[in-house]
C-alpha cells in the first residue's frame, strides 16, 4: 500500500495534520492540552501549567529540542526537511490543492482564480491552528460565528493568514533554498556516515539521462550533480528515478545512503553522535527531575513596608503585619493551612486557615503576627512560614521574613 515513498510522505503528513490540528481540541482538567496563555505568561502543557516564574522549564525545553535536531541532522541528514517540515507538508499540500483546481476547471484563467482561492482558504485554516496554540479555539470559533473575535486574535490570525498565503502561492520550496538557515547549517552537522539521497555514480553508465528526476525534484535541482544544499531529502527523485528502471528490473540509481557512495555504513565510531547522545541523556535527565521535583504551588512572605509592628497592650507585646501571594499552579482547587516557626509561642492571625485556593489563581492575604517581647533575643528576628498542602502533606514549602520589635513604641517611649 505504501511501497513509494511519496506514499509514505502524504501518510506522514496527514498524520502531522491531525496532529497540529486535533491538539488544541484536546483539553485535560478543563484546559487546553497544549497552549501558551499569553494574558497570563503560563503554558498549559498536558495537565500541567507552566507559569513565567518557572522559565528554566522552557530553557530546558528548548535545548532538548536544539540538540535533538542535531542528533537527528547528524543520524539522518535534513530527514526532518523532507518528512516532518511545515513547510515542506504545506508546500506539498498546496501542490495537491493546485492540481484539484486544475482537474475542476480546467487550464483556464478560471483555474488560477480557483486555485488561489482554496490556498488562501487553506492558509486561513492553517493560520487558525496556530492561533489555536494561543487562543482556545472552543473560544475563538464561537467568536468568530458571533463576529464578537477580540482586536488581538483577530489581527494575529489576519496576519497570519496573509503571510501564509503569501508563502504558499509564490514561494514554497524556494524558501528551503533560500531563506531557511537550517539548510545552510546541515553542512556542519553531516559527517560521513549521515544519511543522505545521493545519486550512485557506480552505476553512472545505466543513467538514461531522462531527467525524471530532475522534473520531480520540488527544489528544481539534478541530484547527479552530488549532495547540494537545496536539496530537502523528500525522495521523490528516487520514485521518479524507481518509475523509469522498474521497466529494466533494475534498481534506481538514486537512494538513501549512509555517508557518501554509501561507504560511511562501514565506518567506525562517531564522535559527533556520542558527544550530542550523552548531552541530550543529560537535559533529558534533568529535565524529568525537575519535572519530579517541581512544587505546584509557591509563595511570597512581604513585610508591611507603610506600618510593619503595632505594639498590642500594656504588655508589649509586639504584632507585625505581612502581606502573602500563593500562586496554585495546579488545575485542581488545593486547600493549604499556613504555620509559622523561629519564635516560641508565635501566634499567626489569619482570616481563614487552612484556606481554599481556586486553580491556577493567585491569591492575596493580609497576616499578622503576634510575639512576646520575653520570647524575642533581637530586635529582628528571623521567622519561618511554612505552607502545606492539607490533602498531599509531602507538598510543602517554607519562606523566611523577618519579625521587628523596635526599641521604641508608636508614641516614642522606650520598650
Amino acid at each position: 500500500m505504501f511501497k513509494t515513498f511519496r506514499a509514505r510522505r502524504w501518510l506522514a503528513a496527514w498524520l502531522q495534520a491531525a496532529v497540529v490540528i486535533g491538539l488544541p481540541f484536546i483539553r485535560i482538567r478543563g484546559e487546553s492540552a497544549l497552549r501558551f496563555d499569553v494574558p497570563s505568561l503560563r503554558l498549559f502543557f498536558f495537565g500541567s501549567v507552566i507559569w513565567i516564574s518557572e522559565a528554566y522549564f522552557f530553557l530546558l525545553i528548548f535545548l532538548l529540542f536544539f540538540i535533538g535536531i542535531m542528533l537527528a541532522t547528524v543520524l539522518y541528514g535534513r530527514i526532518w526537511c523532507g518528512w516532518a517540515c511545515p513547510q515542506t507538508v504545506l508546500s506539498d499540500l498546496t501542490r495537491l490543492i493546485m492540481k484539484l483546481s486544475d482537474r475542476l476547471a480546467g487550464r483556464t484563467a478560471l483555474s488560477l482564480v480557483l486555485s488561489q482561492s482554496f490556498v488562501f482558504l487553506f492558509s486561513s485554516i492553517v493560520s487558525a491552528s496556530l492561533v489555536w496554540y494561543f487562543v482556545s479555539p472552543y473560544e475563538m470559533i464561537p467568536g468568530i460565528i458571533s463576529r464578537t473575535l477580540g482586536p488581538w486574535t483577530l489581527g494575529s490570525w489576519a496576519l497570519f493568514t496573509v503571510l501564509i498565503y503569501l508563502d504558499l502561492a509564490f514561494i514554497q520550496q524556494k524558501f528551503c533554498s533560500f531563506v531557511c538557515p537550517y539548510a545552510r547549517l546541515q553542512s556542519a552537522f553531516f559527517d560521513h556516515k549521515t544519511l543522505t539521497i545521493a545519486f550512485d555514480d557506480r552505476r553512472s553508465d545505466e543513467c538514461m539521462d531522462c531527467e525524471a528526476c530532475v522534473r520531480a525534484c520540488p527544489s528544481e535541482i539534478d541530484i547527479r550533480n552530488g549532495l547540494q544544499v537545496e536539496c530537502i531529502n523528500c525522495a521523490e527523485c528516487i520514485d521518479a528515478c524507481a518509475d523509469k528502471t522498474k521497466g529494466r528490473s533494475k534498481r534506481p540509481l538514486i537512494r538513501y545512503l549512509f555517508g557518501i557512495g554509501g561507504e560511511g555504513a562501514h565506518r567506525g565510531a562517531r564522535p559527533r553522535v556520542i558527544g550530542l547522545s550523552v548531552a541530550f541523556a543529560a537535559l533529558a535527565m534533568l529535565f524529568a527531575f525537575q519535572v519530579y521535583v517541581r512544587v505546584p504551588v509557591d509563595f511570597a512572605i512581604v513585610q508591611d513596608e507603610s506600618q510593619p509592628y503595632h505594639q498590642s497592650g500594656i504588655r508589649s507585646d509586639m504584632m507585625n503585619a505581612y502581606s502573602m501571594f500563593i500562586e496554585n499552579r495546579s488545575l485542581q482547587p488545593a486547600e493549604y493551612l499556613l504555620s509559622v516557626s523561629g519564635v516560641k509561642d508565635a501566634e499567626l492571625i489569619i482570616g481563614n486557615n487552612p484556606f481554599l485556593l481556586p486553580p491556577n489563581s493567585v491569591g492575596k492575604f493580609r497576616i499578622y503576627v503576634l510575639v512576646k517581647r520575653r520570647n524575642l533575643r533581637d530586635r529582628t528576628t528571623s521567622l519561618r512560614f511554612t505552607l502545606e498542602n492539607t490533602r498531599t502533606p509531602e507538598i510543602r514549602i517554607s519562606r523566611e521574613a523577618l519579625f521587628m520589635y523596635p526599641e521604641r513604641t508608636d508614641k516614642g517611649r522606650e520598650i
